[in-house]
């Protein structure tokens, strides 16, 4: 069996499309537990030993330093998840936020821990279409870890390229196969990832720094970030053996459980390197 990496082997782009979203109305609450405010990675240096929280406002922090933001920017945080990147970017920066989600669910758990501010909104929205943001009307398109999910990654970068105005910067993190095309036991293992994590297909590096160029981009970085958060994998199963099988399916459902007992197979796929950690900066000229 041979399977390319390039394109989607699940092919109902609508009911996949309803499959995710109805997978984060069930499990975002049950996961905000066990995980914390933010569902992605953290970021981990120098064998230094720190809090899951701290590590993925690590990753944030990283990720932030490397765009010119000031409070005159207006981001678009693209599968917005709970909000947490989105709440933590308008906090520093002063910047406007609009967090985007196919989650209804995950809106209204965002929108509760606005408090007061009023530099950030929260929508269900479709990323491959961003329908309610103009031409060249944004400063930074920001999606972090949400573009695995995609259905069609080329048509997100176009219409994150639609939408930034000339200058505007696009942090793209997104996890990347290590190569194009798999065959036997790697087929098999490529299969079990993207069903287990709901992913249509997860391509290469190269294949993300040729889409952004071809769009019109001008890549201005495009790294594997693998080796600094790894770990978070281990920590995410340290974190869920606290919890029992039952207060796991009360938490979230069965979807969560199986989502809780597929985490092994992703940290066995960074450690053998079958999956990389993609951090893709672009400009639009």
């Amino acid at each position: 069996m041979k399977i390319k990496t390039n394109y989607p082997f699940l092919h109902e782009r609508e009911l996949i499309t309803a499959q995710i979203a109805t997978f984060w109305d069930n499990v975002s609450e049950g996961w905000e537990k066990v995980w914390g405010p933010h569902i992605h990675h953290g970021f981990y240096e120098n064998g230094e030993t720190i809090t899951p929280l701290k590590a993925q406002e690590n990753l944030i922090e990283k990720l932030s330093n490397m765009l010119f933001i000031t409070s005159n920017s207006h981001i678009v945080d693209v599968g917005c998840g709970m909000g947490g990147s989105s709440i933590y970017l308008a906090k520093k920066y002063h910047a406007k936020v609009d967090g985007i989600t196919l989650s209804p669910h995950q809106v209204n758990i965002a929108n509760q821990k606005l408090k007061d501010l009023s530099n950030v909104r929260f929508k269900v929205e479709d990323a491959l279409t961003l329908s309610s943001f103009a031409n060249n009307s944004i400063d930074i398109v920001w999606s972090l870890e949400s573009c695995e999910q995609f259905y069609n990654k080329q048509l997100f970068v176009e219409q994150a390229y639609r939408i930034l105005k000339p200058g505007g910067q696009l942090m793209l993190v997104t996890w990347c196969s290590d190569r194009e095309e798999y065959s036997g036991r790697f087929a098999k293992k490529y299969k079990q990832i993207c069903r287990a994590f709901d992913l249509p297909y997860m391509p290469t590096m190269n294949y993300y720094l040729s889409q952004l160029s071809t769009t019109g981009f001008k890549i201005k970085s495009g790294t594997d970030w693998s080796k600094y958060v790894e770990k978070s994998w281990d920590i995410g199963m340290a974190l869920l053996r606290e919890y029992s099988f039952i207060k796991i399916l009360k938490m979230s459902g069965w979807r969560s459980l199986k989502f809780a007992y597929q985490l092994k197979l992703m940290r066995n796929a960074f450690r053998d390197q079958q999956v990389k950690y993609g951090v893709f900066l672009a400009t639009k000229p």
